[in-house]
């Protein structure tokens, strides 16, 4: 599956900012293959429209004033009305980091009175020649309590990044928490608090997300997945991906056959 960059869906874009903000509406549509996955992270406000949106395999409704955040390696692809207007920030993976850009949450939808202030920071960063500051102040404050959103802490960040980067290994939940210098014990709270899971189930959540991934787009058979993720055999997968998606490898892949 294509991995587009920023670059990809914005021709011609100078590299070197690391960022494009845009007006959805007057944007042309990119030349890119639906559904696919960005290299970078987006946020993308509707203002008005409606349709779906599917973020690695889960539907979520499109709807006026409705904030999409859409990160690195997640499946993506919706259908959106024809009248759909907004705006969207893109960021690459790089500045991400320094922007603290990196949400927990497909989607959160703005309050009434913080939507004219909201839409007068993008104003400002359409026409500002340093959007940099701008960006910055909508970053934050959109991971503000009061926009009813929760960022997820930086040690589960890294403890997901570990996971992804290590799929193929067994590693212990003890072995994870001294990569992160911490306790096994201080790890299962954080993920508690912050996913409502334990670690365990976090790492098993990751490694199920990205076996629906390659399921549906890759050329891998069940058991070359399953040994791929690190699991001890292929019944053993096909058992932890039936009870978390009520539904065997075969028959997730006929379901959503849709998608490809």
């Amino acid at each position: 599956m294509k991995n587009y960059l920023i670059d990809d869906i914005i021709p011609g874009l100078v590299k070197q900012t690391g960022y494009y903000v845009g007006v959805f509406e007057d944007t042309p549509d990119p030349d890119i293959k639906w559904p696919h996955r960005h290299a970078f992270y987006s946020l993308v406000w509707f203002i008005r429209g409606d349709g779906i949106n599917v973020i690695d395999f889960d539907e979520y409704k499109i709807l006026p004033n409705r904030i999409f955040t859409i990160n690195p390696k997640q499946i993506h692809n919706w259908n959106y009305s024809v009248d759909s207007c907004g705006y969207f920030l893109l960021v690459d993976e790089h500045l991400a980091k320094h922007l603290n850009f990196d949400f927990s949450s497909p989607f959160f939808d703005l309050k009434t009175e913080d939507i004219l202030f909201i839409k007068e920071i993008f104003v400002r960063m359409l026409t500002d020649n340093n959007q940099l500051p701008a960006i910055s102040y909508l970053i934050s404050l959109l991971s503000a309590p009061e926009a009813k959103y929760r960022k997820i802490s930086d040690k589960i960040i890294k403890y997901k990044e570990i996971i992804i980067e290590n799929y193929s290994q067994n590693f212990t939940i003890e072995q994870y928490a001294e990569k992160l210098k911490i306790t096994k014990e201080i790890l299962n709270q954080l993920c508690k608090d912050e996913t409502g899971l334990t670690a365990k189930q976090l790492q098993l959540d990751l490694k199920i997300t990205e076996a629906k991934r390659l399921l549906l787009y890759s050329s891998l058979n069940t058991g070359e997945i399953s040994f791929k993720l690190g699991f001890e055999d292929q019944s053993y997968f096909s058992r932890i991906f039936r009870k978390k998606t009520k539904l065997s490898p075969a028959d997730f892949q006929k379901k959503y056959l849709k998608f490809r």
